[in-house]
């Protein structure tokens, strides 16, 4: 009895067994099935804390890991010189072949990549909390940063550029911020701060900070005692003068007669124009010159016969002159030539 008690319980653990093995293998085999796509970036940095499995992410959601940790001179490059080999770190990756279309084409897939890395698409080594370790990033950088690593060969697999992990970026700024402060001099700094404290010490003790205080107080009476009412009311009337103005003026404008005064001109003006480029124009202008050099020559010509004449004007009536002072005392002599006698009446 105890033996088959036995035999039910081993063939019941049996069958627990074998149906835990059927559900995982129902289970992964979604995944192990799964077509894979291969996917490799080149790194010019240390890639610490990433390692064979390590989770790819794509703006943080887990598309695979990586498999590959290697040299790009070891696959591309072993045919040359030392000298002339990349020191690039080259990993390579596992992706879901959904995450990019599903297409079986690979040069189709890798003109997919490059529109997308035309647009910023990189891939960046980035931590993972506080462990130490890393994951490789594939998201959008800025323009700026789009710089790619340059390399001679055609990569075997689809191929996205890198670019440089956020860790590598903090240490490269606290690199150069500490490379600024070894270049200062400290000691000469404190001393020129403690020198620039001194003087402004020095001139805040020559401030007269009591005169000042009293011609404060002394404005702020000034200012209260000023008539701040009837200020702004005055201030309210002028802004109200100032919008009848403008209301004004603007009224003005719109008048079509004044509307019409910049057509008309603008017709005088090229009606002025026409004036002046005529022809006939600069011919009268001639003309008019000869005639008044022809007036110069002729009044220097006769400028003695015009003195003479004015000598004999004046001569005349100076002559003039002399007769009617004659004629007021004499009138007589006017028609007589000498004095007639006086006239004696007859005797009775």
């Amino acid at each position: 009895m105890e033996q088959q008690s036995n035999f039910r319980l081993g063939v019941f653990i049996l069958l627990a067994l074998l149906l835990g093995v059927a559900l995982l293998i129902g289970v992964g085999s979604g995944r192990w099935l799964q077509s894979k796509i291969t996917l490799e970036t080149y790194f010019n940095e240390s890639v610490r804390g990433l390692d064979i499995g390590s989770k790819v992410r794509y703006r943080g959601v887990a598309i695979g890991e990586v498999s590959a940790i290697t040299f790009t001179y070891t696959r591309y490059e072993g045919d040359l010189p030392n000298a002339q080999r990349q020191q690039y770190v080259l990993v390579e990756a596992q992706l879901d072949s959904h995450i990019l279309g599903g297409s079986a084409d690979k040069d189709a897939q890798q003109a997919d990549l490059n529109r997308e890395i035309a647009k910023g698409l990189r891939v960046k080594l980035s931590p993972q909390g506080l462990t130490g370790t890393s994951y490789l990033e594939i998201d959008y950088e800025q323009q700026a940063d789009n710089k790619t690593l340059p390399f001679s060969w055609q990569p075997d697999n689809l191929y996205i550029p890198s670019a440089n992990s956020t860790v590598n970026q903090l240490l490269g700024s606290a690199q150069e911020v500490m490379a600024k402060l070894q270049r200062i001099d400290l000691d000469q700094t404190i001393g020129l701060l403690n020198q620039t404290l001194g003087t402004m010490n020095t001139r805040l003790e020559e401030i007269p900070a009591k005169n000042i205080g009293r011609e404060a107080e002394q404005l702020l009476r000034t200012l209260n005692a000023l008539p701040l009412k009837q200020m702004a009311s005055e201030s309210a009337q002028l802004i109200t003068e100032v919008r009848d103005s403008n209301q004004a003026l603007k009224t003005l404008l719109e008048q079509p007669q004044l509307q019409t005064a910049s057509n008309d001109l603008a017709s005088a003006a090229s009606s002025a124009k026409m004036l002046l480029a005529n022809p006939a124009l600069a011919s009268a202008v001639q003309r008019l010159d000869q005639i008044t050099l022809r007036l110069d020559h002729l009044s220097a010509q006769r400028e003695g016969d015009v003195q003479q004449i004015i000598d004999n004007l004046s001569s005349t009536s100076s002559n003039l002159k002399a007769l009617s002072e004659k004629a007021n005392q004499r009138p007589s002599s006017l028609l007589f030539s000498e004095q007639p006698k006086p006239y004696t009446p007859p005797k009775p």
